[in-house]
């Protein structure tokens, strides 16, 4: 039987039976997702992956994930809970400074969500100048990497992408099936001039909320492209954890076989 890796499921007699030497940390989002989707999502998806990366990496502490994000380009689509940048940041820097202060300092985030990028950057940042040990890694986008790690003709020529579009959807259908409804789910594809970018929130450019085409989505999709982000996410971990966390190499196409 495997040893519990999920430090909330973790008494402090079962956590100390066992060496943890790196954390994975996930940072996701409870915002609409269209109309077939949970809100919840983006945090099942990328603790999903983290689950899998964990389970195949010895070693390795799961930290309950942040459910909460920067989502203010959702507002007002129901129901969306967003914090700022800055407010997650802290968190995220908090959360990690707990855990060097008890010994651990090596870190792999797992985010879920793209409107939470520049709140680990800066977190990243402040974690490195207080902490100049420690070493961190980001999985950033799993809704791109997951797509682009199956075998090809797994998902359409766009990988699946988008907000709540066939990846997402695959996830949620192998993760939470129970939680999705098929029979509500709609393509959409907004639109934008060729050389001028528009800053504009989803509910400007979309009437469901959805940026993708959710109809080709399958748990099997799914279940593959967890898996394969997973391995690639463990191979990491594991060499990591080889080299002493040494980031200093000129090939890292050994991930990619």
């Amino acid at each position: 039987m495997q040893e519990e890796f999920r430090l909330h499921r973790l008494s402090r007699h079962r956590f100390e039976k066992q060496s943890f030497n790196k954390a994975i940390l996930v940072t996701g989002a409870t915002e609409n997702h269209a109309y077939h989707l949970p809100m919840g999502t983006d945090t099942f998806a990328a603790y999903g992956v983290s689950e899998k990366t964990a389970a195949k990496t010895p070693g390795t502490l799961l930290l309950p994930p942040i459910p909460f994000g920067v989502s203010d380009g959702l507002m007002p689509y129901p129901f969306t809970i967003t914090v700022t940048a800055e407010t997650l940041a802290q968190v995220v820097f908090e959360i990690m400074e707990s855990c060097i202060q008890q010994g651990i300092n090596h870190f792999l985030i797992v985010n879920g969500h793209g409107g939470n990028n520049s709140a680990i950057d800066i977190a990243s940042r402040k974690v490195k100048k207080a902490f100049p040990s420690a070493k961190l890694a980001a999985s950033m986008a799993w809704w791109i990497s997951g797509p682009k790690l199956c075998p090809r003709g797994t998902f359409s020529e766009d990988y699946g992408i988008g907000h709540a579009g066939e990846a997402e959807t695959s996830a949620a259908l192998y993760l939470v099936p129970e939680l999705v409804d098929m029979d509500k789910a709609e393509g959409e594809w907004p639109q934008s001039p060729s050389e001028v970018k528009l800053f504009t929130t989803i509910p400007e450019i979309s009437k469901t909320g959805a940026t993708g085409d959710p109809r080709d989505a399958t748990a099997e999709k799914g279940r593959l492209m967890i898996e394969c982000l997973s391995d690639y996410l463990s191979k990491f971990l594991v060499e990591m954890d080889r080299t002493d966390w040494n980031f200093t190499r000129n090939d890292w196409s050994f991930l990619d076989q």
